[in-house]
């Protein structure tokens, strides 16, 4: 049994035919002809009262023909021009001779598949058309259509398209059965109504039937429809839902269907009133990917990274001139984010950065992941990560990197040899530093500094400690084997009074990071460069310290505890901790000879 308990033809027959023998048992031999000028039956009741109150009732329906007959379910009473039937529940109706009245005689009548009537019989439609409602459908007769029936779920999708004056029109076919899943249809004179037991009733017309159409109707990926069309969306666009799916539509774009992970992507974003806007072609299979292209960009799935989108501007352009999905770059493992006034977007091989002035350029993820830490501390990529036999490079505003992949480690790319010095420290190696001008004097012309302020073991700044800073990669070093490593902290601790565990605990995380980075490098430690007044106390106190602990490690050490007013500068400090250029004049030539001492220059 479909939508609405439509018959097929043997049993509208007999059901044709239950109805005539009922009526032969109830109605008279030989009723009254309005013809014969005979005085016809009495009417009475209900249906008295509306043959007896309405002209137009009198008007069409001319003289009664037979009695009033009636069942448990209601009365009929037949006119020269038609019938009044009447109900409990439906009141009394006039059906009027003609096609929808022969039609529903041949359905049953009131016993039939319809039922009683619901309203009169309407004339004077589109085409000539007339119309019945009756409880369980309707009957419509065109000159051009013919006489046709609707009934259940069909007939009330019909109701809701506005019937023949409605965008569908007349029903040029009865209800049809056979469709998979036990599903029927209607069609009418723009369209269908298509109906299943899971999906219920709804209109299917125009491109998106078009469309759904091409995919295999009913039968084929989307399945049914679940919603009617829904029109008025932005751009005079439309859209219907399926089983599996659904079709969205637009002037500009035509009907294109959107399923699965792609379809669910594209609603999280806004659909057609997001970025992404309609879509402007179907689905595509490509390798282990699929794809589809909107009006805005381009949404990529595979199982291994779900779905995300390219969005139209300079990230996109370049992700398509690098090949797309099948290039460089790989498929996106993220959608298109702002990152520090500038986009960004990762994909399976790399990241495409965006900043202002720069253009969009692919960076690696290694890089990117410490770029991404402090990204001002690097400013915006200049060019393409590129590799040689160093590693692959990161040219930025403000720093070129180096990743090697043997290490995993990132290196800054300056170009270190036997003769450089790197220098790890704090504000003490601002100017011409003692520490820098004694390194020179025993021989490393070539310096790496890195000076960062507030940092020491324990005490922080904007990147941590500096022992956390260079284990997570927040201060970058040089790759490469320089001659000598100088670290020259301590002072900071010593301010913040940082518990002696906890300096020597972080102090020798850093010196064993260093190690690590530089196997074949002298590395030094400095201690803390102070005065032998009270207020330097502390500071003498961890440069004792950290020399103790260096010595029992084996490690070169230079003690600067006292330094400052060995060297005559007690009153060359610019505040007092800082000593001016006069001051690191002086301090300088002490520490030339201590390094050179303990190089064994």
């Amino acid at each position: 049994m479909g939508s609405s308990g439509s018959d097929t033809g043997g049993f509208r027959h007999k059901i044709a035919t239950a109805a005539a023998a009922l009526l032969l048992m109830v109605l008279p031999s030989g009723v009254a002809s309005a013809e014969t000028g005979v005085q016809g039956p009495a009417v009475s009741g209900a249906i008295g009262q509306l043959y007896n109150t309405s002209p137009w009732a009198r008007g069409v329906l001319l003289r009664p023909t037979g009695t009033e007959q009636c069942t448990s379910t209601g009365c009929v009473q037949k006119f020269a021009g038609g019938d009044i039937a009447w109900s409990a529940r439906t009141g009394a109706r006039v059906v009027v001779n003609g096609a929808v009245r022969t039609a529903w005689w041949d359905l049953g009548g009131p016993f039939g598949s319809h039922g009683y009537p619901t309203t009169d019989t309407a004339s004077g439609l589109r085409d000539g058309g007339t119309k019945q409602v009756f409880e369980r459908g309707a009957i419509i007769s065109s000159r051009a259509t013919g006489t046709q029936e609707t009934t259940g779920s069909i007939h009330f999708a019909w109701l809701r398209t506005g019937s023949e004056s409605g965008y569908l029109g007349y029903p040029v076919t009865g209800e049809r059965t056979g469709l998979p899943d036990g599903g029927t249809y209607q069609v009418y004179e723009h369209g269908f109504i298509v109906w299943s037991q899971a999906s219920g009733a709804h209109p299917s017309m125009g491109a998106i039937r078009e469309r759904w159409r091409q995919s295999g109707l009913e039968g084929g990926e989307l399945g049914y429809p679940t919603t009617d069309e829904s029109t008025g969306l932005k751009n005079g666009g439309s859209a219907q839902q399926y089983q599996r799916g659904m079709i969205a539509r637009s002037p500009a774009t035509g009907a294109h269907a959107l399923t699965g992970a792609i379809r669910a992507y594209w609603s999280s974003t806004g659909g057609q009133n997001g970025a992404l806007g309609y879509p402007v072609g179907e689905e595509n299979r490509q390798g282990n990917f699929v794809y589809q292209q909107f009006q805005g960009g381009t949404v990529y799935w595979s199982a291994a990274t779900g779905a995300h989108s390219t969005t139209h501007g300079d990230i996109h352009n370049r992700y398509v001139a690098l090949g797309g999905a099948a290039g460089s770059l790989g498929l996106p493992l993220t959608d298109k984010l702002p990152r520090a006034g500038g986009l960004v977007q990762q994909f399976s091989k790399g990241w495409l950065v965006w900043g202002p002035g720069t253009g969009a350029q692919v960076v690696g993820n290694p890089t990117y992941r410490v770029w991404s830490e402090n990204p001002g501390d690097f400013g915006w990529p200049l060019r393409d990560t590129w590799t040689d036999y160093r590693g692959e490079h990161a040219a930025f505003q403000k720093l070129e990197t180096i990743w090697n992949k043997a290490t995993q480690e990132l290196y800054s790319a300056e170009p270190v040899d036997a003769s450089t010095a790197v220098f790890l420290g704090d504000s003490q190696l601002d100017l011409d530093s003692w520490a820098e001008q004694g390194a020179r004097a025993a021989g490393y012309p070539r310096q790496v500094v890195r000076s960062i302020g507030g940092i020491g073991y324990v005490s922080g700044s904007a990147v941590g400690s500096a022992t956390d800073a260079v284990l997570n990669d927040r201060i970058l070093l040089p790759q490469g084997n320089p001659g000598l490593v100088v670290v020259n902290l301590g002072g900071n601790d010593a301010r913040i009074f940082a518990t002696d565990a906890a300096i020597l605990s972080q102090a020798n995380k850093l010196w064993d990071e260093l190690r690590r980075k530089y196997p074949r490098s002298t590395i030094v430690i400095n201690g803390v460069l102070s005065r032998y007044d009270s207020s330097h106390f502390q500071r003498r106190w961890v440069d004792g310290m950290l020399m103790r602990e260096t010595a029992l490690r084996g490690w070169p050490h230079i003690s600067m505890a006292g330094t400052a007013t060995i060297a005559g500068a007690d009153g060359n400090y610019l505040d007092n901790i800082h000593m001016n250029q006069v001051g690191h004049n002086k301090v300088a030539p002490l520490y030339a000879s201590a390094l050179r001492y303990v190089l064994g220059r």
